[in-house]
């Protein structure tokens, strides 16, 4: 388990390499996928070369905390740092699925997920995203109000993301629902799913309930370090 230390190097060096910008040490997914990034190691030279795979003006978002390193000022400013933990589910959710119509979502229903995903700001989300892997979601009168999906997948482990629920139809299981059908999914590929809550959102502790009812237990926390190219 210790790539989930580093998620988003070992996937984009390893079965997502097909949807970034990939380097020796350093590696993207492109801006229309995710402004996540990674570095092998926090060393100046690799995050100069980073640098070299982001457009001036441009942000990425890293798992790591603390201050850049000097040498990196002239290539780097800090914007902020997200609070996270880190969750995985390692045995089969004990809750039973509950009946909820869901459909498999496509490229069909990207304006959909983008636009519910802006709304409800679940995490990083852009308007290919969802071709990370397998999304869900849940529909009523002719508009998307519920989702979920995978994003960072690397081997033996794939990342739940994008759980979110339009305000109005919240309270309804939809969540609960579509998170039990992707683990189920992920589990049955022979994969350890995890997932990410941002410490101190407004949905933390009832997201933190619902996942421990799924089965989720923390692994640790973790910090995600917002970088704009200078």
């Amino acid at each position: 388990m210790t790539e989930l230390d580093n998620p988003a190097w070992h996937a984009l060096a390893g079965e997502q390499r097909e949807f970034g910008l990939v380097g020796e040490r350093a590696a993207r997914y492109r801006a229309d996928i995710s402004p996540i990034a990674a570095v092998a190691d926090d060393s100046p030279a690799a995050l100069a070369e980073l640098a070299g795979l982001t457009e001036p003006g441009q942000y990425v978002a890293l798992f790591r905390e603390g201050e850049l390193p000097a040498a990196s000022a002239p290539l780097w400013r800090l914007a902020a740092v997200v609070s996270l933990s880190q969750w995985m589910c390692p045995a089969p959710p004990s809750l039973s699925p509950t009946t909820v119509d869901w459909l498999e979502l496509g490229e069909e229903h990207a304006a959909d997920m983008y636009r519910l995903a802006k709304e409800t700001d679940p995490g990083p989300f852009e308007r290919h995203t969802h071709r990370l892997g397998s999304y869900i979601g849940v529909f009523q009168n002719g508009q998307l109000v519920a989702m979920a999906g995978e994003r960072i997948c690397l081997h033996g482990c794939r990342e739940v993301s994008a759980v979110c629920t339009a305000p109005s139809y919240t309270g309804r299981g939809y969540a609960q629902a579509l998170v039990l059908e992707i683990v189920a999914r992920q589990q049955r590929a022979g994969c350890v799913p995890f997932l990410h809550v941002r410490t101190g959102s407004p949905a933390e502790a009832q997201a933190k309930r619902a996942y421990r009812k799924v089965g989720f237990v923390k692994r640790m926390d973790a910090h995600m370090s917002v970088l704009v190219r200078r």
